[in-house]
């Protein structure tokens, strides 16, 4: 495996990968909000996943987009951003998304530690994630932790209007 920028033929590769990676955390998450609510919620998830791929991957966001390569296909990829902070910029990794064949394997791990040495190399004094708490993002819990990561519990709340 060897981490690289993204290239233009990687997109639809990425799409699918991030579809089957994030279908079972989808379906929790209707699960655990109803057919209603996550229908209005998250209900064109597959959409919105196009939709911030193609932005993320667009003119001036490639530097910030990492692809984990395994034989010459995307097996992974890490996507980050900065913000300001009162001690210094801080990074966010905005999306990471690894190929259900090759999760738990350190491939995110590997990711997650390389997009933190480039947000260090642009400067920022802090880097921060954002996942959910519920079963299926577990494994992503874990591998923040051993990143070195130190969790934060918050509540989301969502209703019907």
């Amino acid at each position: 495996m060897f981490l690289r920028t993204f290239r233009t033929g990687d997109l639809e590769t990425l799409i699918d990968l991030t579809v089957r990676a994030f279908e079972p955390i989808q379906n929790g998450i209707r699960q655990q909000l109803g057919d209603e609510l996550f229908a209005r919620q998250n209900g064109q998830w597959r959409q919105d996943y196009r939709d911030t791929l193609v932005e993320l991957t667009g003119p001036g966001n490639q530097h910030r987009f990492l692809v984990a390569d395994l034989d010459g296909t995307p097996a992974g990829y890490a996507a980050w951003s900065t913000h300001p902070g009162p001690a210094g910029p801080q990074g966010e990794i905005t999306l990471l998304a690894v190929d259900p064949g090759h999760q738990r394997t350190g491939l995110g791990r590997a990711l997650i530690n390389e997009a933190c040495e480039a947000m260090r190399a642009a400067g920022c004094v802090v880097a921060w994630a954002s996942t959910g708490g519920d079963d299926a993002h577990t494994s992503a819990r874990a591998a923040y932790a051993t990143a070195g990561f130190t969790p934060l519990p918050t509540v989301f709340y969502s209703r019907v209007l």
